[in-house]
């Protein structure tokens, strides 16, 4: 299954680069014009890590 922005943002710009969620949510933003709450992108990267976790 293909994964949405939101979540390829997530992992690229946080997990790959190591940068914090305010970017992840400045790229989302600048590049998709997405305006997305801190709360929501902290659940995705818990539901991340969460299915990261389950498959190990």
């Amino acid at each position: 299954m293909e994964k949405d922005l939101i979540t390829q943002a997530i992992q690229m710009i946080h997990l790959q680069a190591g940068k914090d969620l305010q970017e992840v949510a400045q790229y989302l933003k600048l590049k998709y014009r997405i305006d997305v709450d801190h709360l929501v992108l902290k659940n995705r990267l818990d539901k991340i890590l969460m299915e990261e976790k389950s498959v190990a």
